[in-house]
């Protein structure tokens, strides 16, 4: 198969949803001959900040010089983003064998979900390039995640908030026992996990798999100064650091990164002076992206969940937003149909003079235009299904700032558009 068949024949399995477990990915590293084994591993789970946390540390560990592999999802615009070796994605021809290779085995009845078939496309690709290190994001909780077959040397746990409530439970207690499914025998724990109650899951499976837990604010701490933040260690002191992603929330992500990345210290040569260059060189596409279009502000950030909108708002707040001159352009999907997409709207139509809603893009089922003119019909809206016709009405509209936010698949499409029709500088 060409790149395009191969992509063609892989996005047929989108219809299989997700399937929840691992007798499938297991059956496929054995006939793979267990690729995931060959190097050492960090993995990543929480409801947000993971992919954040993931670039921090694979942007630690390159600086550090080792060959860091990265498996993120979703992707943006193009499948080649979730397989990153040293901010370089695997190739269409790679990708292409990988799908076709795989294919074999499902020929010979072997079953899989898309993303299981990611998963198996990137450990493999991992070890044929000899990485000396991976960083694995899951990608939905952890206990049943395609992702949980691996043992490393450190899982970090970001946070707990509700997303997912569907396939995870509808209390933070039980999302939590899904995300400490990530937890394995004497590995070491990093987590920023505050609220009390789904702490105390995570600290429960921990103590029972006699894994230590270090936690942000009790063993290691971080605090804004100066422009920037100041990141107390486990053994590490580092006065001042300015992260390479925007907002304070990121401090956060960062200190998880650098917590795990003393963790670790025994097993992997990372200096202190590679700590601070790589939290500082750190990108990450769509999450508080600020980018200058012509001589307008446009701010990309994927939240999608009461939290992240929360993180959103502060950013907000943080860039100095003027409300009679920014647009926001929303969308989100809502597989599960227990997502409060007009909560989110709600806390965030402040800081906008006109919002407009959209259909994003992508396989995830959207939240439709009926769905939000029967539920938002209080607040001032544009409905526009064409998200591309919503983005050009937004920019057309807009003062000094555009915000795109919502579904990642929204985000990105719209990233990728601004960036075909002319040079973006961040």
């Amino acid at each position: 198969m060409n790149y395009e068949e191969a992509i063609s024949y892989l996005n047929r399995f989108q219809f299989h949803g997700f399937k929840l477990g691992l007798e499938r990915i297991e059956a496929i590293l054995q006939a793979l001959k267990r690729p995931h084994q060959a190097y050492p591993l960090i993995h990543v789970a929480g409801t947000n900040g993971k992919g954040s946390v993931c670039a921090y540390l694979s942007s630690i560990l390159m600086t550090a010089g080792h060959k860091v592999g990265r498996y993120t999802s979703p992707h943006l615009w193009s499948l080649v983003e979730r397989f990153d070796i040293n901010g370089h994605y695997i190739s269409h021809n790679e990708l292409a064998h990988a799908i076709e290779r795989i294919k074999g085995y499902v020929e010979q009845g072997l079953e899989l979900s898309y993303f299981e078939y990611t998963t198996a496309i990137a450990f493999k690709w991992f070890e044929e390039q000899q990485v000396n290190v991976a960083v694995v994001e899951t990608g939905l909780g952890g206990r049943l995640d395609a992702t949980n077959v691996i043992s490393p040397l450190c899982a970090v746990i970001t946070n707990v908030d509700l997303d997912h409530m569907s396939y995870l439970g509808n209390t933070l207690e039980q999302i939590a026992f899904e995300k400490a499914g990530i937890i394995k025998p004497d590995i070491p724990v990093v987590t920023g996990v505050q609220d009390s109650a789904a702490l105390a899951v995570i600290a429960d499976r921990a103590r029972s798999l006699n894994a230590p837990v270090f936690r942000l604010g009790k063993d290691f701490a971080v605090k804004a100064v100066n422009g920037g933040m100041e990141y107390k260690g486990l053994h590490v002191h580092l006065p001042i650091v300015r992260p390479g992603l925007l907002g304070r929330h990121q401090y956060q992500n960062a200190a998880l990164a650098l917590a795990a990345c003393e963790v670790i210290g025994q097993h992997l040569s990372i200096s202190e002076a590679a700590l601070k260059q790589g939290i500082e060189a750190a990108t990450w596409p769509c999450r508080g992206e600020l980018l200058q279009v012509g001589g307008r502000r446009v701010l990309l950030d994927g939240a999608h969940n009461p939290h992240g909108i929360q993180a959103l708002c502060t950013l907000l707040e943080d860039l100095k937003c003027d409300s009679q001159k920014a647009h926001l352009l929303f969308g989100v999907s809502n597989e599960g149909g227990d997502k409060d997409f007009v909560g989110m709207l709600r806390r965030l139509s402040p800081f906008f003079r006109g919002i407009y809603i959209t259909e994003p893009p992508g396989p995830r089922r959207p939240v439709y235009l009926e769905e939000w003119q029967e539920k938002a019909h209080r607040l001032e809206l544009s409905y526009i299904k064409d998200w591309k016709q919503a983005l050009e009405a937004c920019l057309n509209a807009a003062g000094n700032l555009v915000c795109v936010a919502g579904s990642l698949y929204l985000v990105g499409a719209v990233r990728h558009l601004l960036q075909e029709k002319g040079p973006c500088s961040s």
